[in-house]
């Protein structure tokens, strides 16, 4: 039923329809009690007060909430907005409600003070809520639904005050809804603050998602018929149904990972609920084997719950008309409890036999041992909190909030949230890279201890440097943070590269050497590199030192016409002793007069005193000398491809020579 039909005088009704099991008399007298309570006063909207806690309530009552809880959410605003006293309270409705009534209510308003006061108020304020927590779970619930209801009717507020209040909502009451698991509050509240806090940017994304609703209808309805057709022919009982994203994460995907909006909304979202745990991985093994599963996208948190106890399968698939859907697989029970967190830990509390078990008669999910984690967090975030620094303490509130995520102090005072596992390593790259690459150990706490620990929230962290410290690829085993594997990786990728390039330069002048190659200057050696497709010498020499250019490549560049020699009918094929011997009745080579010429004579044609003959001219090794009839295959293809190359040469004959061999 709708919020607004909601009233007063049909709350009772109404709270039978979703809830049979509360006892509606209590509930009726608290009604009345409140209503009288707050008879003179008035909401910002003009409407009667006693319509807040009747919301309150009903919200409550859908929750499957005990009837001490919803008596509770009627009565919150008593003591702290009239003259009603605890021990009234108590003796009307007993000491659990009174209890319950007190752990919601604030010590003070802060609304009229100064900066400093209304910070001050807001962390007493927020401590005190905590350790109510602490004492009774079931305070959060009410205190949840008592701001949801708010947040609906903010609009009644000024700017300022309604921009508070929703900055207040999106950094403490959502994550903490989160952190107890109460999605469907979660994400109301925060598409509420979103609402005030980016006004234009809201009003642009409820627009293009309005614009693309039904387009995107029309694929999710398709996309449901098929996966529930595919699923059936399986024969599996299933419920399978669209899953629409709530706008503040549309938003946030849109920050966080830097994707456009139409690439966000293109996301199909569909929801397969199954009997059993069986059951949803028989459904992933179906799913996986009819369509294109993208590689990284499974995520199962039913072998490892997240911290609130969540339990899904995600993974995202292609279908064949390349659309990508994200599907989660859940039992019904995992649902509920995705949905409601803790207010369905209290319904199957209230009612153990509903508890869904396994084989052995223990129950699927262990609601009591999630309760306490969530307990132990607080209490351990309170003692380690300074009750006189409310700034601090506001800001690790916020950044503890997180189930995900842990809050560490380094020396200077500054918290650092961290990735849950992280270890001293991954904050050592928090605090700076150059402290990362240095690192070789930490205090924390005091005690000295390795790298590779991992840290728990609310750890003092000091970390250890050293000049002489370098990366180790161990690393990689044990660093949590994304950004830093990525710059460890980075670093050796850096080194490996320098190895390859030192390596390649060897290799290089090497081979030039032994194949008497000359460089002059290193335009040269920027020619090489442009014959192998790469535009600087440091890349070039990385190529070569990594095997990527052969020698017999670089060979093929720098000596193209011994690379191709092929002898097809050497008219004789002279020893190197004799060749030497028989050139000896010339001189040497002249080239257009000029004598002093570094030559080499080519081995295809065995050019000897008296052969017609011309020169060419090599990259790096001077001229070498063929005969003009020379038939060899690869230096005829060299006169032909490169004719600016080919010289005119003669043999340079003393008076004591013949010129003839």
């Amino acid at each position: 039923m709708n919020a607004e039909a909601i009233k007063a005088e049909n709350l009772i009704e109404q709270i039978r329809k979703v809830n049979c099991d509360l006892n509606t008399e209590l509930v009726s007298k608290a009604l009345e009690f409140a209503a009288a309570a707050h008879q003179d006063q008035k909401r910002q909207s003009g409407e009667m007060f006693i319509e807040h806690p009747v919301q309150v309530s009903y919200l409550l009552a859908g929750l499957k909430m005990d009837t001490a809880t919803v008596v509770a959410g009627l009565l919150h605003d008593v003591l702290e907005d009239t003259t009603i006293s605890p021990h009234q309270m108590e003796s009307l409705f007993g000491k659990e409600v009174r209890e319950l009534v007190e752990g919601v209510t604030k010590i003070e308003g802060y609304a009229y003070h100064s900066r400093e006061k209304r910070q001050e108020l807001q962390a007493d304020n927020f401590r005190k809520l905590l350790i109510s927590i602490t004492r009774d779970i079931r305070v959060i619930l009410i205190k949840l639904a008592d701001r949801l209801h708010n947040m609906r009717t903010l609009h009644f507020l000024d700017r300022v005050n309604a921009c508070r209040i929703a900055r207040e909502t999106l950094d403490i009451y959502a994550p903490l809804a989160n952190r107890f698991g109460m999605a469907a509050i979660q994400w109301e509240l925060e598409d509420l603050s979103f609402k005030y806090l980016h006004p234009a940017e809201y009003r642009n994304l409820a627009n293009l998602v309005a614009a693309r609703k039904e387009e995107r209808d029309r694929l999710v309805n398709v996309a449901v018929s098929e996966i529930k057709e595919l699923l059936d022919r399986n024969g599996l009982r299933s419920e399978v149904n669209g899953r629409t994203k709530h706008l503040y994460s549309i938003f946030r995907k849109h920050q966080v990972k830097h994707l456009k909006f139409e690439e966000i909304l293109d996301l199909i979202g569909i929801r397969i609920i199954v009997d059993s745990v069986a059951d949803c991985y028989k459904v992933l093994g179906i799913i996986q084997n009819e369509t294109i599963p993208l590689p990284g996208s499974f995520k199962d948190y039913i072998a490892q719950p997240k911290p609130n106890n969540y339990q899904s399968l995600h993974l995202v698939v292609t279908d064949a008309e390349e659309k990508r859907i994200e599907i989660q697989i859940r039992t019904r029970q995992m649902h509920l409890v995705a949905e409601e967190g803790i207010a369905s830990h209290w319904r199957y509390k209230e009612n153990p036999e509903k508890v869904r078990k396994d084989r052995t008669g223990r129950p699927l999910l262990n609601f009591d041992d999630n309760m306490q984690r969530q307990l132990n967090w607080i209490r351990n975030f309170l003692q380690r909190q300074d009750k006189d620094n409310p700034a601090d303490f506001m800001a690790s509130l916020k950044m503890n909030l997180y189930p995900d995520i842990i809050v560490v102090s380094t020396p200077a005072g500054d918290y650092i949230k961290l990735r849950k596992h992280a270890t001293a390593l991954d904050l050592a790259f928090k605090v700076h890279t150059d402290i990362g690459f240095h690192c070789i150990g930490a205090l924390v706490n005091g005690k000295h201890v390795p790298v590779r620990t991992e840290l728990q929230a609310g750890d003092a962290v000091r970390i250890i440097t050293s000049p002489q410290a370098r990366p180790s690829k161990d690393w990689l085993n044990y660093l949590v943070s994304i950004n830093a594997r990525q710059k460890v990786r980075t670093w050796f990728r850096r080194l490996e590269l320098q190895e390859m390039v030192e390596l390649g330069r060897k290799q290089f002048y090497s081979r030039i050497r032994r194949w008497h190659y000359r460089i002059r200057k290193e335009e040269e050696i920027q020619e090489i590199a442009r014959a192998f497709k790469t535009n600087d010498i440091f890349t070039f020499f990385a190529r070569l030192g990594s095997c990527e250019i052969s020698t017999e490549d670089l060979k093929k560049v720098l000596l193209p016409e011994e690379e191709q020699q092929v002898i097809p009918e050497p008219r004789l094929i002279i020893e190197e002793e004799e060749l030497a011997a028989k050139r000896q009745l010339a001189d040497g080579i002249v080239l257009e007069d000029i004598d002093d010429i570094m030559i080499r004579y080519a081995k295809c044609c065995q050019p000897l005193p008296g052969d017609e003959i011309i020169g060419y001219t090599t990259r790096g090794r001077g001229i070498t000398i063929h005969r003009l009839d020379c038939t060899n295959s690869g230096f005829l293809n060299l006169k032909k491809n490169e004719p600016e190359r080919i010289l005119k040469v003669k043999w340079k004959y003393g008076r004591q020579n013949t010129g003839k061999c």
